[in-house]
């Protein structure tokens, strides 16, 4: 799984988009794992959640295949960071799967203008939103954090 983002002095927007849409691929492969574990409301939560990632992942393969011609490739899978088997671990993941992209996608904003950045800036939103929605659930507190994306 794509750990917190250190940018790279080189790194332009492609490259930050490129990182961003490496997390992406991660989230999405997570949600996998973690929707078995859920039941009921979280089930479909961790269903739209993944959905979400999906299309922003969607959108910035089509992109970066329009710009540069160069999209990094998917893994066929993702080594997680502890033994997700019940529902406690699961939604531990949830959150930390979203805090994770968000770091992605914060790292982005100082490369991006415009469209790109808009689209760094709610994508880093989106992902504050659903880590708070996942720690409310797995009841863990504080329920937010002062700044989404920054390493602790």
């Amino acid at each position: 799984m794509p750990g917190q983002y250190s940018p790279s002095p080189t790194g332009g927007p492609t490259q930050a988009l490129a990182d961003a849409l490496a997390a992406e691929y991660a989230a999405v492969w997570a949600y996998g794992v973690i929707g078995v574990h859920l039941t009921d409301a979280a089930r479909t939560a961790a269903r739209a959640a993944e959905a979400a990632h999906r299309s922003r992942r969607d959108a910035l393969l089509l992109q970066l295949a329009e710009g540069s011609g160069q999209v990094p490739a998917d893994r066929a899978g993702y080594a997680l960071p502890y033994p997700v088997t019940d529902r406690a671990a699961a939604l531990r993941l949830a959150v930390e799967i979203e805090e994770r992209t968000a770091g992605h996608w914060r790292a982005a904003l100082p490369h991006t203008t415009g469209a790109d950045r808009n689209t760094a800036l709610a994508a880093l939103t989106d992902c504050a939103l659903r880590a708070t929605r996942w720690r409310r659930t797995a009841g863990v507190t504080p329920v937010t954090v002062a700044f989404p994306g920054r390493p602790a």
